[in-house]
């Protein structure tokens, strides 16, 4: 029967752990799009992605399944001018999508639903960039059916250090809840901006 000489152990056990780790993480994400790609195919955030929800001061979410979609169950304990203020329950912008999308008139797609439990009759939706603050915040009126509400906006700032997708349930005692299914932005013609 063949043996390795004891010498040999710590550099093939090396060579194994290494081999081993190269091989991990080639299985990670390498869906790195350009801002090119990005402007060209848009960007959609459901599913998986939709753990990537921030909620500000007032706000809580939970990541829920069902048959048909995964959603996030986004409920409001106030609204976004009382207190401090905050982007609300929102999606941070990569520097790819920032470079992507500035500079262009934007289409924003969000699907979303009033929730089956204590659920919300209206949303507020804002898209913040350098001149977008807590001044654009967009009501909309929502159902217990899944709804597409497209907002067109447009920043007349040509170079974003941040932009934040954002939402915000109405805030009634017994109605505060809405379920976020997606979210799509989709780049329009180019604009003229300073």
């Amino acid at each position: 029967m063949f043996s390795l000489p004891d010498w040999a152990f710590y550099p093939l056990a090396a060579a194994v752990t290494a081999g081993m780790v190269a091989g991990a993480m080639s299985f990670g994400d390498v869906n790195h799009r350009t801002a090119e790609e990005i402007r060209a195919e848009g960007t959609v955030i459901s599913g998986a992605a939709l753990s990537g929800l921030t909620t500000g001061n007032g706000l809580t979410a939970s990541f829920l399944g069902a048959p048909d979609t995964d959603f996030a169950q986004i409920s409001a304990a106030r609204g976004p001018l009382d207190g401090l203020q905050s982007a609300g329950a929102f999606f941070a912008l990569s520097q790819p999508e920032l470079r992507a999308f500035e500079g262009h008139r934007l289409r924003i797609t969000y699907q979303l639903r009033s929730s089956s439990h204590q659920g919300a009759r209206r949303a507020l939706l804002n898209f913040f960039t350098p001149d977008r603050g807590q001044a654009s915040w967009v009501e909309v009126e929502l159902s217990s059916h899944l709804t597409a509400v497209e907002l067109e906006i447009y920043s007349g700032v040509c170079t974003w250090p941040q932009a934040y997708l954002a939402v915000w349930p109405g805030w009634d005692t017994d109605a505060n809840a809405i379920d976020l299914v997606s979210v799509q932005i989709t780049a329009l013609e180019e604009m003229p901006c300073e």
